[in-house]
């Protein structure tokens, strides 16, 4: 393994250094993790943030976009949730990783519908789980395309999920 310091010259970590490296990283990762159980979405937000310059391959970073967005998500800020939802799907797509850009695309799907619904655009709502169901199919995920369809289904059936966000 090795780092660039500012100048670009090529430093080798020791083992010592990667292993503690690693330490720090899993251990952000689990403290992010129990924070988000227990509904502290910002502190593990803040955990999760401190580990990304650790993380070591796009899918990790997939991985840890994904859960920094849903924690926006449940905080009630679509927008961020949906900017860290582009930011793993870019990491998936690196990575080509179908799994990763799904669970990405309905992140992103969920943060764009829901601003929809607050401003009751309930169709470009009904159309970004439209775009989120096709990449479920190219999976296959039978779960993650029935909760799609329910979802799209509820937004379809005259916004009966648009009340939940006033």
């Amino acid at each position: 393994v090795e780092r660039t310091d500012h100048v670009s010259a090529t430093i080798p970590l020791s083992p010592c250094l990667s292993a503690l490296t690693d330490g720090v990283s899993r251990a952000l990762d689990h403290i992010g993790h129990v924070y988000a159980r227990i509904g502290k979405f910002q502190q593990a937000v803040n955990a999760w943030e401190e580990k990304i310059p650790l993380a070591q391959s796009n899918l990790e970073k997939a991985w840890l976009f994904h859960e920094i967005g849903r924690c926006y998500l449940e905080l009630g800020k679509a927008e961020v949730a949906q900017d860290y939802g582009q930011k793993s799907l870019q990491s998936a797509d690196e990575e080509g990783d179908v799994e990763w850009q799904l669970h990405a695309t309905v992140l992103v799907a969920q943060a764009q519908a829901t601003a929809q619904m607050k401003l009751k655009d309930y169709p470009s709502a009904v159309m970004t789980f439209e775009r989120a169901l096709e990449k479920a199919k190219l999976v296959p995920s039978e779960a993650a395309q029935n909760g799609i369809i329910a979802v799209r289904g509820l937004l379809r059936g005259g916004g009966a999920l648009g009340s939940l966000c006033e």
